[in-house]
């Protein structure tokens, strides 16, 4: 059972919607307001180059509404919080665990004696795992399976339980000690590691969101899993529906159908998906123009950038930008 414990907030109204009846506990963000900081990598990891890093971490107060460009799995270790997210305010207790994707916004509040261990990485380090995802479809669900306009979505919160804590608790020792020491080959040790953590939150998850039965075969999904590899490596080039076709032996008509069943959404939307992402990570790491890092992503009028960027994060690219470049430390 998970025993974080949801408090009510008034609901919003989305500018320019219909006003949305909320459960308890639900949250509906406006697209701009309120404002939220992006917490750049610089902030957040120890400036080695290697996009994992695990830390214990203690709140001294109250901190800012923010979002980053990076995958972060919290472990609740003492105290309680209240965690702001797309939902509204959860209380966290030892044993929660927080699984947050990029451009998920989120906020901790009001902490007492709370601790945490975080594990940060970038999903670029998972994106050559296609293996690792083919055989962990929790994980698949948790890191690789897009899951609608980031605005909307709060993080995944689960429990454990004692035994697990403790076996969670080994891999955090050895994700610090590994980086701590960097021994030789420690990279390679600290993504062996990653992927334990991974396999045993991906087994809570599937224990309170059980998968329905497979709708796919296994030859199936490793294809789809190896057109969702492909198109992270070549997104920033030219891509059809027919050239994938091609290129892939199979029928656009087939490739559409079962990527769409896979990835809950359609081949060129996780496309656009994939080129505002790395849009986001160059607005927060370059001085770059925007028609520049348009270009960059694949997108030969700003236009219509401009509209696919307003779409998955709610806001402008000059918007993000000043968000990013003012970002804060957590």
């Amino acid at each position: 059972m998970n025993h974080a414990s949801t408090i009510a907030l008034p609901s919003y109204r989305m500018k320019g919607s219909p006003a949305q009846a909320t459960l308890p506990g639900t949250l509906v963000r406006p697209p701009v307001t309120p404002r939220v900081f992006t917490l750049k990598h610089s902030a957040a990891f120890d400036g080695s180059g290697y996009p994992i890093f695990t830390r214990r971490w203690e709140a001294q107060g109250e901190t800012p509404l923010h979002e980053h460009l990076f995958y972060e799995i919290v472990v609740v270790e003492s105290g309680t919080v209240e965690h702001f997210s797309a939902e509204g305010v959860r209380k966290l207790h030892v044993g929660d665990l927080i699984v947050i994707k990029p451009h998920i916004w989120h906020q901790y509040k009001n902490p007492r004696n709370f601790g945490i261990v975080n594990c940060l990485f970038d999903r670029r380090i998972l994106m050559n795992q296609k293996t690792f995802f083919s055989l962990v479809e929790s994980a698949f669900e948790l890191f690789v399976r897009p899951a609608g306009p980031s605005a909307m979505v709060p993080p995944v919160f689960l429990h454990a339980s004692p035994a697990q804590r403790e076996r969670i608790n080994q891999i955090v020792n050895d994700l610090l000690r590994e980086r701590r020491e960097k021994l030789i080959d420690w990279e390679a040790a600290l993504l062996v590691h990653l992927q334990d953590l991974i396999i045993l939150i991906s087994r809570l998850y599937h224990g309170i969101f059980p998968q329905e039965e497979r709708s796919l075969s296994d030859e199936t999904r490793d294809f789809c899993n190896e057109i969702v590899m492909y198109l992270e490596s070549r997104f920033r080039e030219k891509i059809s529906l027919a050239d994938l076709s091609k290129k892939f032996h199979v029928s656009a008509s087939y490739l559409s159908r079962v990527f769409k069943r896979r990835m809950g959404m359609g081949l060129i939307d996780y496309v656009n998906r994939l080129r505002v992402e790395e849009a986001c990570r160059l607005l927060s790491t370059s001085d770059w123009s925007i028609a520049r890092i348009a270009g960059e992503v694949g997108y030969d009028e700003i236009a219509y950038f401009s509209r696919r960027f307003r779409h998955e994060t709610g806001q402008s690219a000059r918007e993000y930008r000043k968000a990013a470049t003012t970002g804060v430390n957590v």
